[in-house]
């Protein structure tokens, strides 16, 4: 069952992620950036409440030139970008963006003397996009670019952190200096190294001008992509990237966390970015950069020509990672609702809904992957926790093709029956072909495909259903839903229903 009163949601937030101390961050905490520039706020930092990730207004506003005004007397902040005119007041759900109004899904707050305020509903009104790192807890925002008269459909695309290709609306610091965290000492730098350079530097340590490596920090040493696949090697250490798939233009994105450029890699930089050119069918071109500083980060982006996929190849050499490219692989996303301290809805004989729910994505991942033509994937194959937004970001930001969320609900002792969820208008097709199958595989009451607002079929941009299986607040639908055999049967109706939606046959 996927509504969760506000009260019970809130409490659970707060458990799940302390207030950490100033000048601390903890390995959860949400780090922002902005054209992959590192947003630091030194006062409040960055929280999720109710689903939403809130953000101080001056760490978001002031970046994209925006300018904010507060009236103490009316409790109302004034945010003005161009043509752009919101107003919000603290503790209300209600804004007033070009004096229409808006309503948000949690209002602004006051914390510690600062103002907090909804990022992606703000950012989205002044033409920022998002995408979000679940690995890192991060959220990436990118500029559209005003001197444009292109409208930008896609994330404006970097390499070096501070230089992005398309030129942003305002002129970013040091646009041209790379921030690499490991120099070569050649006698000249003013750092308080204790290596042994021999040049004049007018170092304030025992050394003479040259800076000792961070032995965690990892010199990578060559990229090169095949007709078949690329192959990212190191010097040492081990080599585990994050990845991004965008779209218009498409991409694959790839942070080697804890890298940077070897020498012969850097001489090839122009303002910090490099190219290779691609022999591959699928890639247009090779971009590398010495992404990051902090922690330093290599990233590489191939410009696809198409669509694409990347799959990791084994390799014996831990500092050496290999990946094929090969076309897109229709992708399905099962979302088993719930988990861990969110156990869902309480059976009439105090069975939980998360774990109905895991049983049944796992049966039906199963028998989908026995299909090579699909790529399946899970937004949790344990008993975890995953937020809302997490699971949306993570089918987003894969490209997923579909995305089926299964639960059971709850009411009156009364109630049974099967119902299917849709948002989107592209999703109602979807929403009635999972219908059309499950109706006969539980046998329960037909209560209809229906439309609703929960947020994992509304911001997910594939078409995307949540499938109520039945109830178990009642005692037949919940005596039947949690033996194998019944699961198996609507296992197996879920994925016709998804083979035919797909067309395969």
């Amino acid at each position: 069952m996927m509504k969760i009163p506000a009260f019970c949601f809130m409490l659970l937030i707060s458990v799940l992620l302390p207030t950490t101390a100033l000048g601390a961050e903890a390995s959860n905490a949400i780090k922002l950036f902005m054209n992959e520039k590192r947003l630091v706020s030194s006062e409040v930092q960055p929280r999720i409440v109710s689903g939403n990730t809130i953000v101080p207004v001056r760490i978001i506003v002031e970046e994209i030139g925006a300018k904010v005004t507060w009236d103490e007397a009316t409790s109302k902040v004034t945010i003005v970008k161009d043509d752009v005119n919101i107003q919000l007041t603290i503790n209300s759900k209600t804004a007033l963006i070009k004096g229409k109004k808006e309503v948000m899904e949690v209002a602004p707050i006051i914390d510690k003397g600062n103002t907090m305020l909804p990022l992606r509903f703000i950012g989205q009104q002044m033409g920022i996009e998002f995408t979000w790192d679940a690995s890192t807890s991060s959220v990436h925002m990118f500029k559209k670019d005003d001197s444009d008269s292109k409208p930008v459909t896609g994330p404006v695309d970097v390499v070096d952190g501070n230089t992005p290709t398309t030129p942003p609306t305002t002129t970013p610091t040091n646009p041209t200096t790379p921030t690499n965290p490991v120099k070569p000492g050649d006698g000249t730098e003013t750092g308080s190294g204790t290596g042994t350079g021999t040049g004049t530097g007018a170092g304030t340590g025992t050394g003479t001008g040259s800076n000792i490596p961070d032995p965690n920090v990892h010199l990578v040493q060559s990229i090169v992509l095949t007709d078949k696949e690329l192959t990212v090697t190191a010097k040492d250490g081990t080599l585990v990237p994050t990845s991004m798939k965008l779209a218009n233009p498409n991409r694959i994105v790839l942070d080697f966390p804890n890298t940077v450029l070897d020498e012969p890699l850097k001489k090839m930089l122009v303002k910090n970015a490099g190219e290779l050119s691609s022999k591959h069918p699928l890639v247009e071109k090779v971009r590398f950069s010495n992404f990051n500083d902090n922690p330093a980060t290599v990233r590489v982006i191939l410009d696809l020509k198409s669509t694409a996929d990347y799959k990791v190849q084994p390799t014996k050499l831990p500092n050496q990672w290999k990946a094929t490219i090969a076309e897109h692989q229709l992708t399905v996303v099962i979302d088993a609702g719930h988990g861990d301290n969110d156990p869902g809805a309480l059976s009439i004989t105090g069975r939980h809904e998360k774990d109905f729910t895991l049983s049944m994505a796992k049966k039906v991942e199963q028998l989908l992957l026995q299909d090579k033509r699909l790529n399946v994937l899970m937004t949790r194959s344990d008993d975890t926790f995953i937020p809302l937004d997490d699971r949306v970001s993570f089918a987003n930001n894969i490209q997923s093709d579909l995305f089926l969320s299964i639960h059971g609900n709850s009411a009156k002792a009364t109630v049974s029956g099967t119902e299917t969820y849709y948002n989107r208008p592209e999703s109602a097709a979807f929403a009635n072909v999972i219908h059309k199958y499950a109706i006969p595989a539980t046998g329960f009451p037909d209560r209809k495909v229906r439309e609703a607002d929960f947020r994992v079929i509304t911001k997910t941009t594939m078409p995307a259903v949540l499938l109520e299986v039945g109830y178990l607040s009642n005692k037949n639908d919940e005596s039947a839903m949690y033996k194998d055999a019944f699961q198996d049967k609507l296992a197996s109706a879920l994925v016709a229903a998804i083979k035919e939606y797909l067309n395969l046959k």
